[in-house]
């Protein structure tokens, strides 16, 4: 699992059990880093990284510290929370690892708008699911959207792009049952 990848100390623990559900990225290169992001947490190929060949690409997943403003970090968060959205970041890297350079463009446009942002952040969530992760995920969100300090205006952006901690639910009964 550590073969190819730079781990924050503090999260170690967290990043490898995420990690421990991703087989298929053993040999790829991420790096996990704090970086001062508008987000919690998100994951992208790295620039240099877009032109070379699918196997060569470099990742970074970006953590945000906790610096106390409007957005809920994972150091604020539970173990299995905290795994929960490493998970959907790792779904991110996947993703991005079976595109090209236009599919990885097209994904930055679907970005441009709130309607092709929640369709792909869906996406990424139901193969969190499908993965195991779903109620490390649901953690995740119930803490973020119920339990958290985060200002309000943050936590109706969630709402917007995410599915809340009751959608989670269903979709996780949902996909279970169909196992």
């Amino acid at each position: 699992m550590g073969y190819q990848k730079t781990v924050i100390p503090t999260f170690q623990t967290e990043i490898y059990t995420a990690l421990s559900y991703f087989p298929e990225l053993d040999s790829t290169k991420i790096e996990f880093r704090y970086a001062n992001i508008k987000t919690s947490l998100n994951a992208r190929p790295t620039v240099g990284s877009l032109f070379r060949r699918r196997s060569k690409r470099k990742y970074v997943i970006r953590i945000k510290p906790n610096t106390r403003d409007s957005v809920t970090t994972i150091d604020q968060v539970g173990f299995n929370g905290a795994v929960g959205v490493l998970g959907h970041e790792l779904n991110h890297v996947v993703d991005y690892s079976k595109r090209n350079f236009w599919g990885i463009l097209g994904r930055l446009f679907n970005y441009g708008s709130k309607k092709g942002k929640r369709k792909f952040e869906a996406e990424i969530d139901r193969m969190t699911i499908q993965k195991g992760l779903g109620w490390q995920l649901y953690d995740w969100e119930d803490y973020v959207l119920n339990k958290s300090k985060a200002k309000v205006n943050y936590k109706a952006y969630k709402k917007t792009i995410y599915y809340t901690p009751k959608e989670l639910k269903k979709l996780i009964n949902q996909i279970e049952t169909n196992k």
